[in-house]
């Protein structure tokens, strides 16, 4: 079975301009790199080739809201009943598994005190020797084990990583043989993971990656809900003006509550509103970026107005705020966050969590919907030989076990009866599981996003926000289609451009400040990565 969602052209897009990034010698040659390279036209003909993996989706438990071939998540309103999807470990009998990944959460127990890490050991079959890093040093720690040359069997290779085209293909397994067409077949729930999730993992030829599967929705624009409705205000504004208004309406700085908290959000919400480009905007083989489309420069002089009219929290300009904290207790009515943080505010705060959808600026229609990346990063196996790389592959399929099986319920929630019980239908973490339960497993293998389970207004609202927002998806044009510049340069034009907002944002500078701030972007690299974007793309078309 194949997903739609996917067009060759959009496949070539994604793929063909990987190659691009030119490796760095003294990474690259302290690994053992042979410093050559290939050619981006080489590299897209080679990608041509390539067949992704098949779309197979796990079907012995069928969802209460099903998915769509455009990207809308399933969605279940209780756990169903865990089926066994393996009669024995996977690795039974295989040598240990090093592996390399970063974390959010503190560091669980070590194996000998966890439990839960002890019995992942004896259900995999070997023991598996995580090396978990915090996400803010994972980049340097990546770079240190690629420098050093012992690279672990499993590691997470980060989105932002510099010439990870070349690392991937010169220092990484090639995965093609075992994972392309039907061959994903013999690892069911990596077949599992939609075909929108793959192409980025293709270089040079070859599958050098296994993705973790996110959902194209992306960020979405949260709200009070509960707040709205006490205030009998319009939740579904049809314009901006009607956004204004609605802001306008919950802002009370006298009890303490704003209508937002960050600047950067309400530009891109605003900017959703006229049309601004998802980053890059592709036209005839010619890239423009968001930054120089005059709907830009107008969705900051109107988020500037917001901020002068006293609809900002008093510290959000520069300030760091704790946003889910202060949109839980209600100082704030609105909140930008992935959207899993649908979830994880309804479920960390008593409130009513909603989402709003941008409408068109004047009103008459919706706006634009940012895609959000299909993949948080990108699983790589140090080379060996075929029967290792077979069990690596295996582990990764288990991990993927999506919710249904008996092992996504371990994977996430531990041993029943010692981690978590069993309450009303749905799982509840003890304090032994909230202490042990913390390896970060999802970021070796994973299985596919879904809504719940959770109940069923909370699900319906969810779906249907994602029903309206995925037609009006726009993408990333400069998807796959790399430049060395946008890589090693992106940190630097990052900070430019989002200081020059926050000029703007305080008063310190006119709007028209903004066309000095878009010129320096374009001299201190943009324009450099323009004309590496279109020579790509050129190649490809």
């Amino acid at each position: 079975m194949s997903d739609m969602r996917f067009t060759r052209r959009r496949f070539l897009e994604v793929t063909g301009g990987l190659a691009a990034v030119v490796a760095a010698p003294s990474l690259l040659s302290a690994c053992g790199g042979d410093g050559g390279g290939t050619s981006p036209s080489d590299a897209a003909s080679a990608n041509r080739a390539v067949r992704l993996p098949t779309y197979t989706p796990w079907d012995q438990v069928s969802p209460d809201l099903p998915p769509t071939p455009e990207g809308v998540m399933a969605g279940y309103y209780s756990y169903p009943t865990p089926v066994d999807a393996f009669n024995s470990p996977p690795l039974a009998g295989a040598e240990p598994v090093e592996i390399l990944t970063n974390m959010l959460n503190p560091l669980p127990p070590a194996v000998g005190d966890n439990a839960y890490w002890q019995e992942l050991n004896t259900r995999v079959g070997t023991e598996l020797n995580l090396t978990m890093t915090p996400q803010a040093e994972y980049p340097n720690k990546l770079a240190t084990v690629f420098a050093g040359g012992d690279l672990p069997d499993i590691m997470l290779i980060t989105t932002t990583l510099a010439n990870r085209a070349d690392v991937l293909t010169r220092l990484c397994a090639d995965l093609t043989e075992f994972l392309s067409g039907d061959a994903v077949n013999e690892y069911p729930f990596l077949a599992n993971i939609p075909a929108d999730s793959w192409p980025s993992m293709v270089y040079n030829g070859g599958i050098y990656a296994i993705p973790i599967p996110r959902a194209v929705v992306g960020t979405i624009f949260f709200s009070r809900a509960d707040i709205i409705a006490e205030r009998g205000l319009n939740p579904e504004p049809a314009s901006y003006q009607e956004f204004r208004e609605l802001a306008e309406g919950v802002n009370d700085p006298g009890n303490n509550r704003w209508a937002f908290g960050a600047g950067k959000s309400v530009i891109t919400f605003i900017g959703n509103m006229l049309g601004v480009p998802n980053q890059w905007r592709e036209e005839g083989g010619t890239f423009t970026s968001e930054h120089e489309t005059e709907e830009r420069k107008e969705a900051i002089a109107r988020t500037a107005e917001l901020v002068q009219a006293g609809l900002f929290h008093p510290d959000a300009i520069g300030g760091k705020l704790q946003l889910r904290e202060l949109f839980g207790n209600g100082t704030l009515v609105f909140q930008s966050d992935g959207y899993a943080a649908w979830d994880i505010l309804a479920d960390t705060y008593p409130v009513e969590v909603g989402a709003v959808a941008a409408p068109t600026f004047d009103g008459g229609g919706p706006g634009v919907v940012r895609a959000g990346a299909t993949s948080f990063g990108y699983t790589a196996f140090k080379k060996a030989d075929p029967e290792r790389i077979q069990q690596l592959l295996a582990l990764c399929n288990w991990l993927a076990a999506p919710l249904g099986t008996s092992e996504f319920m371990f994977r996430k929630f531990g041993i029943e009866g010692t981690h978590y019980t069993m309450e009303n239908g749905a799982p509840v973490r003890t304090d032994q599981g909230n202490t042990e339960v913390k390896l970060p497993l999802e970021y070796v293998a994973d299985s596919p996003h879904v809504l719940g389970p959770r109940d069923r207004a909370r699900v319906d609202a969810q779906r249907a926000y994602q029903e309206a927002a995925i037609p009006n998806i726009v993408r990333n044009a400069s998807d796959g289609v790399y430049s060395a510049a946008a890589i090693n340069k992106g940190g630097q034009l990052s900070k430019l451009i989002d200081d020059a907002e926050l000029e703007i944002l305080s008063g310190r500078q006119p709007i028209d400040y903004w066309d000095t701030v878009v010129d320096n972007w374009r001299q201190q690299g943009g324009d450099e990565i323009r004309r590496e974007l279109e020579a790509s793309f050129a190649e490809l078309h």
